[in-house]
């Protein structure tokens, strides 16, 4: 069965990436998707990790992986 972890990563840093360029949003920052890699680069698993900072610089984790 395919997983659309990857999608589902893309839409959120979307979504929240145009959010975070309106006047008077709460979002200060989306990080760059981050994958679930070994040391040697290759691939571990599906799981995507993104950093969210909103305006008053508290920081949260948004992941999104396969169960």
């Amino acid at each position: 069965m395919i997983a659309y972890c990857d999608y589902i990563a893309d839409r959120i840093s979307t979504a929240l990436k145009a959010d975070s360029n309106k006047v008077g949003s709460l979002i200060g920052s989306v990080s760059k998707t981050s994958y679930d890699l070994s040391e040697s680069g290759s691939f571990l698993s599906t799981k995507k990790t993104m950093v969210i900072k909103d305006v008053n610089g508290k920081t949260y984790t948004i992941i999104v992986k396969e169960v």
